[in-house]
């Protein structure tokens, strides 16, 4: 259903649709102007859920997220609404009414007994129990849930259930303020409630509050005096062990050790990573030295390596070296011993420097340059030499020292557990002392965060009925409903109420459609060649001209109309085609086939003498009937109207036979074809096809076949079959007309 077709629903049923708007617009506005004026009065309080004035509970977490806010203003209105307060309210409203009737004065409301089942002794039991239990405690927190106590509160309207729907509990925006109202039918009544309930209700807050903080404080001192105990306790029993057992404490020695074994390895990993890049630096000069022979570069290497001044130099160097190691590792500075060193080392590369070659054979194929890579080739021996001297200091060093950390390691086992036990129990007590400090602050700066903001207010004028507001309303719902119930009952009507329904549901080619007119005689040539002041006509007209111009466009000439039901307009259309297509100045013949209603002979201009029958007489002189008016009667209209000349028309008498058995032997083909050289077009009639087979059997005869059906005929089961047949007639089927459509569904 496109949108058209569901505003043309609406169109056609607009009167309906406005009586029901309007009917449930005025009902509703004599009903609530009917409902008593209520009266509301209002208080804002401050909740300190956001903005609280004394100490914070979220010192350990400043960030306070969304959900906690939210959580906490719905924990906050529940406790507001629950049974507890507000029964609360009920005992004070149920003991004010009670004392204003003894006295004389005037209650808030009067008791409806008829409510409830009482009988007067218990109403007086019940009022007794009520007076004594509110003297007792005005906090009474845990009131009596006791049944006659219910009973009467609910006589009065006081009962939980009436004060819970008529008190409005929430918060307002995002702040951190929230609304308290109550409306009722009296304002002195709705006043009372707000400011009496949050009274009390700020009262029986406080207490729970500071029991809840009290209960805390004492759960926290328990905890914090019992971690003291066992903290005490077990630093006792370690002491009496240490001294029991003549232990000390090495492990801050161990510490010590540690730590030097660290700065060992250190300088244990400096010489390591010196050892390779001398070697390759001495390895690299041999490959140059090699070059002179081999010979001359050892001799003279030799030389140095075994001179007197060299030798003693690299001793003395190599003995402090491992003098530094020894008191590097003992944590001594070591700083004049890296003086004396690097001394040493100038002078002996001063001596290197100053060797020179004492043969002739070598200062003959030695030059400077020569000389000065075994020089440096021998410092860099001397240097690895060093380097491989104190790695292997700083091992042994290294090892010294870890044998006298294991030597310090306390081996007792039971001193090792209880040391750990006191660790873990000095934990658990800073963190019960946290606790013992936060809730004692607690208990000491505790105040009601609650604060009224706004006073209740007395309400000195009814509260607006809103009467055309919901009259609009319920006009709107009325009218939303009817219109769906329109929409409902179109959807499940499966008649073809407009040219695109009748291509969905048929899935038939369509050649046109006809739309509705109401007419008592109908005169054609008044219709096709002048100006119709009725709009409906004027469409009807171009309508039938359209179908007028798909059939002479279809190149067939003689042309089969049938539909599924009788009924349906096709003897209408027939004449109405035929007369259109004589002003084109064609001839056509029309055969009534449809021997079970044979509406067209009524029209006859010659007998059908090729065709009998012997069923029954048929009816002449009747006027043709389409479903929207009649045509003028055949003698007059032939009469007057030159165009009805081109048309003639075979009759039939009617009968019950099917028209094989009527055409059988007749050799109806031939008829047919001596006909079509006579006339233009050749228009057939067959009777209703859910019931018979006469368009099945005059099929063959026809180069295409119509169907017309009605818009307002629904498609059912029946037509099923039929509409099947028409889809499967192998291009014989030249299309649907649909007849008798309302202009509001196109």
């Amino acid at each position: 259903m496109d949108l058209g077709y569901l505003i043309n629903i609406l169109l056609k049923r607009k009167w309906l649709l406005l009586s029901v708007i309007l009917i449930s617009s005025i009902s509703t506005f004599i009903l609530i102007g009917r409902l008593p004026y209520a009266y509301k009065s209002k208080a804002v309080i401050s909740t300190g859920i956001i903005d609280y004035k004394g100490v914070s509970l979220q010192l350990d977490n400043p960030f306070i997220q969304q959900f906690q806010i939210e959580s906490s203003f719905n924990s906050l209105i529940e406790k507001m609404k629950s049974r507890t307060s507000i029964k609360l309210l009920t005992d004070t409203l149920l003991i004010h009414d009670l004392e204003a009737e003894k006295s004389g004065g005037k209650p808030f409301r009067p008791a409806d007994f008829a409510k409830v089942e009482m009988t007067e002794a218990e109403r007086n039991n019940a009022v007794m129990k009520l007076k004594a239990s509110f003297t007792d405690s005005l906090l009474n927190t845990k009131p009596s849930p006791e049944h006659f106590n219910n009973l009467l509160a609910k006589s009065y309207g006081y009962d939980f259930e009436s004060i819970w729907k008529k008190l409005d509990i929430k918060r307002i925006g995002e702040t951190d303020y929230m609304s308290v109202e109550f409306e009722s039918e009296n304002p002195e009544l709705s006043f009372f409630v707000v400011d009496v309930y949050l009274k009390k209700f700020f009262k029986s807050h406080e207490k729970d509050l500071s029991a809840k903080e009290n209960k805390q404080l004492e759960f926290a001192t328990k905890q914090f005096n019992d971690r003291q105990a066992e903290l005490d306790s077990i630093t006792t029993l370690i002491d009496d062990y240490k001294k029991a057992n003549n232990l000390v404490d090495a492990n801050s020695q161990r510490e010590g050790v540690v730590s030097h074994i660290k700065d060992l390895e250190l300088k244990l990993e400096e010489s390591r990573l010196q050892i390779p890049a001398l070697q390759a630096n001495i390895s690299s000069l041999e490959k140059q030295i090699m070059r002179l022979g081999k010979g001359i570069g050892d001799e003279f290497s030799n030389s140095i390596l075994y001179n007197g001044n060299v030798n003693e130099l690299d001793a003395r160097i190599k003995n402090l070296q491992e003098k530094k190691v020894e008191e590097f590792a003992n944590g001594r500075n070591t700083d004049a011993i890296d003086k004396k060193i690097e001394a040493l080392r100038a002078e002996q590369a001063d001596n290197i420097q100053r060797t020179v070659p004492v043969s002739k054979n070598h200062k003959e194929k030695l030059d400077d340059q020569n000389i000065q890579m075994i020089q440096d080739k021998v410092k860099k021996q001397l240097e690895l030499e060093l380097a491989q001297a104190s790695y292997a200091s700083y091992q042994r060093e290294i090892s010294r020292l870890q044998a006298k950390a294991n030597t310090l390691t306390i081996n007792d086992n039971e001193l090792a557990s209880l040391i750990e036990s006191k660790d873990r129990i000095d934990k658990e007590y800073s963190a019960a002392r946290d606790k013992y400090e936060l809730a004692k602050s607690f208990t000491e700066g505790s105040e009601s965060p609650l604060e009224i903001i706004e006073a209740a207010e007395f309400p000195f004028q009814a509260e607006s009925k809103h009467r055309a507001v919901f009259a609009g309303f319920a006009g709107i719902a009325g009218g939303s409903i009817a219109s769906i119930i329109l929409f409902l009952l179109a959807f499940v009507d499966s008649s073809l109420q407009s040219p695109s329904q009748f291509q969905r549901i048929t899935k038939l080619p369509l050649v046109g459609y006809v739309n509705k007119v109401k007419v008592r005689d109908m005169n054609l040539n008044n219709l096709f060649l002048s100006f119709q002041a009725r709009p409906e006509l004027e469409v009807f007209k171009e309508n039938i001209r359209k179908i007028r111009t798909a059939i002479e466009g279809s190149g067939a000439k003689v042309i089969l109309f049938a539909s599924p039901k009788p009924q349906e307009g096709k003897s209408f259309l027939v004449v109405m085609l035929a007369y259109a297509l004589s002003l084109n100045d064609k001839r056509i013949l029309i055969i009534d086939t449809n021997f079970k209603n044979n509406t067209l002979s009524s029209y006859k201009t010659k007998s059908f003498i090729e065709i009998t029958t012997d069923g029954p007489k048929s009816r002449t002189g009747q006027q043709m009937e389409n479903g929207y008016g009649q045509l003028s009667s055949p003698e007059t209209a032939a009469a007057n109207d030159a165009n009805l000349q081109s048309i003639d028309i075979v009759a039939n008498k009617g009968g019950s036979q099917s028209p094989a058995e009527v055409l059988a032997g007749k050799n109806f083909k031939k008829v047919i074809e001596q006909y079509s050289k006579k006339y233009d077009f050749i228009f057939m009639e067959a009777a209703a096809m859910n019931k018979f087979s006469d368009a099945r059997e005059l099929l063959p005869f026809a180069d295409k076949a119509i169907v017309v059906m009605s818009a307002e005929s629904p498609i059912g089961n029946e037509d099923k079959d039929t509409l099947e047949f028409l889809r499967g007639m192998n291009g014989k089927m030249l299309g649907g007309i649909l007849n008798m459509v309302d202009l509001k569904s196109i």
